[in-house]
């Protein structure tokens, strides 16, 4: 069993922020992760890092950032969380409903800042959008809600496909609501879904082999989850040699060598994270502050991986995309 990692970083320059930093000495951001915490920094928390140093925190100077990771251990995650709380930091941060949600086990009191999470209202987080109504706010996407477009594109591009695979990992709140939606919207398309719900990463070969025996005509991963983002090169590397296309709603997935994503910009809501944290150090209550949701939705397509699997890709789509890897 994986041992949870601490790591106490820095991030860069700046001028301090007022309140906090002055009632109380220098604040402390924790920063929880399910997944292990990697150097460098993966590009979303560098985007928050970044933002961090724009709203002009230099740890070691004016602030301390704490890390703690469950090591990608779900069962680990609420101990974690209380071990941040333990250590009496002035706000929480994260990304995912796990993290979250451990966190708001683990305190009513300080405030926690979602990064990027799905529906926190669906979950329980969060009273409503506009009233958070308790001591969570931050920045969320609607997964489920772009479920139904994603299932389009791929209709566009494949107008044959008859069947689609859906992976989750369901030990995921939101990727389990977001197949709801990706189901209905597959029915509706004229395609049936075949579902394969994942709960542990020693069941993946095994559901993948499934889903190699079964030939459907594409896999449609669900975005939320740490088995996601723990093996987005696997399940794109899968989809290539089943001459499969792999569509998602992380962007990460496509560049790993999967068809298409349509999803909100991560980084950028990481960066928007920041700004969250930066009004709380300055004085702000998070029950009064609204979610914010992202502006901005890419559509991003491999064309690479098109030609590896024989797929032409309509120009009218081309057009539309937002980035095209080659």
């Amino acid at each position: 069993m994986k041992r949870r990692a601490f790591l106490a970083l820095a991030a860069a320059a700046g001028a301090a922020p007022r309140v906090l930093a002055q009632a109380k000495g220098v604040p402390r951001i924790g920063y929880l992760l399910l997944t292990p915490e990697v150097e460098p920094p993966s590009r979303e928390r560098q985007a928050f890092l970044d933002a961090l140093r724009a709203h002009g925190y230099a740890p070691g100077k004016n602030v301390e950032i704490l890390y703690r990771s469950a090591e990608g251990e779900p069962e680990f995650m609420d101990e974690v969380a209380r071990e941040m709380v333990a250590a009496k930091v002035d706000v929480i941060v994260g990304s995912g409903s796990q993290p979250i949600l451990s966190a708001m086990r683990a305190t009513r009191s300080i405030p926690v800042v979602m990064l990027a999470v799905g529906d926190p209202v669906g979950i329980g987080a969060v009273q409503s959008i506009a009233r958070p109504g308790a001591n969570v706010t931050g920045v969320s996407f609607i997964s489920s809600d772009l479920a139904p477009k994603r299932m389009q594109l791929l209709r566009e591009l494949l107008p044959r496909a008859r069947s689609v695979a859906v992976l989750w990992d369901t030990q995921n709140a939101n990727a389990s609501e977001e197949v709801v939606a990706a189901q209905a919207a597959a029915r509706g398309l004229g395609m049936t879904p075949l579902p394969y719900p994942v709960a542990r990463d020693g069941e993946l070969d095994d559901i993948l082999a499934r889903i190699g025996a079964q030939r459907p005509d594409a896999l449609y991963v669900a975005f939320e989850g740490r088995l996601v983002a723990g093996n987005r090169h696997a399940l794109a590397q899968f989809g290539l040699r089943q001459r499969m296309p792999v569509i998602s709603g992380w962007s990460r997935v496509t560049e790993a060598g999967g068809l298409l994503s349509y999803a909100a910009d991560i980084p950028a809501m990481f960066a928007r994270g920041a700004a969250f944290v930066h009004r709380i150090l300055s004085g702000e209550r998070p029950e009064r502050m609204a979610i914010e949701l992202p502006t901005r939705v890419e559509l991003v397509i491999n064309r690479t991986t098109a030609k590896a699997l024989g797929i032409k890709l309509p120009n009218a789509l081309l057009v539309r995309s937002d980035r095209v890897i080659e």
